[in-house]
């Protein structure tokens, strides 16, 4: 079996160690590219779209990987940032 794995909002990859694993579909809602702190920062996805509406039909990859945890640095004016933050 071939495993199949969408990182649903890849951003850079910086969760991966293998940034070009070859089982997994990078997503993002956008391709760019910036600085911060003089640091470059490569947004290259497979597929552009958002993680709201998926264009794959259901049960195509094994896993799904949504990592948002990154959002509790976010700023004040990001809602679902607020909406998680501990108070």
């Amino acid at each position: 079996m071939t495993i199949r794995i969408l990182d649903a909002c890849c951003g850079s990859r910086m969760f991966w160690f293998d940034k070009a694993e070859p089982h997994t579909t990078y997503m993002d809602r956008r391709e760019e590219e910036f600085e911060i702190h003089k640091k470059k920062i490569n947004v290259k996805p497979d597929i552009v779209a958002d993680f709201r509406d998926m264009p794959f039909e259901d049960e195509t990859f094994n896993l799904v990987v949504f990592d948002p945890p990154h959002l509790l640095r976010a700023g004040q004016k990001i809602f679902y940032a607020r909406s998680i933050r501990p108070t």
